[in-house]
């Protein structure tokens, strides 16, 4: 496999990048990342947070009244 270079500037810090995003270019990579996190709990099969089949919710207020 061939070794490819970057042309990313080395010097440019990600604290950088994000100081010259715009509020909504961060929004946009908050929600991005808010959704791939999500689908990584929903496709993972180890996950704690999968809903088990016959579970009861145990937040009140969620339970229909």
């Amino acid at each position: 496999m061939a070794h490819q270079t970057s042309s990313v500037n080395k010097g440019v810090s990600p604290l950088q990048v994000w100081a010259r995003l715009a509020a909504e270019q961060r929004a946009q990579i908050i929600r991005l990342m808010a959704q791939l996190a999500f689908k990584l709990v929903l496709t993972d099969p180890n996950s704690p947070l999968k809903e088990v089949p016959g579970a009861v919710n145990s937040d009140p207020s969620q339970n229909s009244g």
